[in-house]
């Protein structure tokens, strides 16, 4: 399982590297992520070789969600401070979403009911 970690810790690692050569607009590990997930669909790299440690990432991932929230917590006061404005935009934007996918679907099922004719089911 080893092996399989430190697989999975080199291609994060290949995303931090290209990222910072590249100067992306996004976390180098994010764009780490995104290489192992274009590896596996790919099929460059089998699930197999790291599927043991990601089941086991998994199942522990509770664990490494609990240094932000500690430090959500002990940064509480800041929150306080803009609370409304802080659930009013994340009220706003889930509902902007909402209606702008809704709006996404509608148009593409319409295009597809032209294109093929008839309801589609």
């Amino acid at each position: 399982m080893i092996q399989e970690f430190l697989i999975i810790f080199i291609i994060n690692y290949i995303g931090i590297i290209l990222t910072e050569v590249f100067n992306l607009p996004i976390p180098g590990t994010i764009s780490g992520m995104l290489l192992l997930f274009a590896l596996l669909y790919f099929k460059v790299l089998k699930l197999e070789k790291i599927e043991k440690a990601g089941d086991f990432l998994l199942l522990n991932m509770t664990i490494f969600f609990m240094p932000p929230s500690v430090k959500l917590i002990e940064s509480l006061y800041l929150l306080k401070t803009g609370l409304l404005k802080i659930l009013f935009l994340l009220v706003f934007t889930t509902l902007l979403t909402m209606v702008v996918t809704g709006i996404t679907v509608q148009y593409l099922i319409e295009r597809k009911e032209k294109k093929y004719g008839g309801s589609i089911n």
